[in-house]
């Protein structure tokens, strides 16, 4: 028997560095594909086969371009993470988004039963024919969050500084402290606390610490979008500018460090995070919903 030719392809690096090319032209409102591509790029390239059978599923992500003699003009990609901690992003140029709704109808790469999370950007086309979608049986997307991205273009975000609160000591974070981080994390799930292991070990993470008992009392890090994340300060210690020192501090890391703009994205609701990085300098430029596929 013949077999059918799957409509998506792992992108090579080549076609990866030109897919970034294009999406940095519609900067700053593509500022989450091209964060979250630079990450796999990078992430792809640094981690070796014996690393990789360790880190989180989360940042083990190909990226699937479409499977055509044609090239990738029109920058259609599916972004895939592994089995235990199942992401799918993806974004096209094409209105409506044909060539991506027919990848999404007949690839064999995406595991519906595993219940993926899709990310989308700001795209009601997208979303409507994701709504549409029928694989047998039917799948049924939930929205799971809806988030604003910030962007600080990187001229601005390497300038930044910060003054450290007296009482604390700022340091990066140590692998060990994944199980903190895990445990003030409401989302958390069940290797949730790999995935934070993964990130702070292999992206940038800070903390700041008691001086007086060492104890770890606040918490940032970059994550797998090259993004700010996972902001957190205890709640008793709220309200000393650790956030703002932490924010600053890592969006300060990822800009010198890898020479990029940096971005952040918060959910709509969370006004008291959206006054802080409003503060900081950063500016809201688009959108990103997160949506939960199960099969009914």
């Amino acid at each position: 028997t013949d077999c059918v030719m799957d409509p998506l392809r792992p992108a090579r690096v080549e076609e990866l560095k030109h897919l970034i090319g294009i999406y940095k032209q519609f900067l700053p409102q593509s500022i989450q594909f091209v964060s979250l591509l630079q990450n796999i790029l990078r992430t792809n390239l640094t981690l070796h086969d014996t690393d990789k059978e360790q880190v989180s599923h989360r940042l083990q992500k190909t990226v699937y371009i479409p499977n055509n003699e044609k090239g990738n003009r029109l920058a259609t990609f599916v972004a895939i993470s592994r089995e235990e901690d199942l992401f799918i992003f993806m974004n096209t140029l094409e209105v409506p988004p044909t060539e991506l709704t027919h990848a999404l109808e007949n690839t064999t790469y995406i595991k519906w039963g595993i219940k993926p999370m899709f990310v989308i950007g700001d795209n009601s086309e997208i979303r409507a024919k994701l709504s549409q979608l029928t694989v047998e049986p039917k799948v049924q997307f939930e929205s799971w969050s809806d988030c604003v991205n910030y962007w600080m273009p990187q001229t601005e975000a390497a300038k930044l500084s910060y003054i450290v609160p007296a009482d604390v000591d700022l340091k990066p974070l140590q692998v060990q402290h994944a199980k903190q981080l895990n445990e003030w994390w409401p989302y958390r799930y069940r290797t949730s606390q790999q995935y934070f292991e993964s990130a702070i070990k292999y992206f940038g993470a800070f903390g700041l610490f008691d001086k007086t008992s060492g104890e770890l009392v606040a918490c940032v890090f970059q994550n797998d979008h090259d993004a700010v994340g996972h902001l957190y300060t205890v709640h008793e210690r709220c309200n000393r500018g650790y956030g703002c020192t932490l924010a600053k501090a890592i969006t300060k890391h990822i800009a010198v460090q890898y020479k990029q703009d940096v971005h952040t994205f918060i959910d709509g609701n969370n006004e008291r995070s959206i006054r802080l990085f409003n503060k900081i300098g950063y500016k809201a430029v688009s959108r990103t919903e997160w949506l939960v596929a199960s099969k009914h």
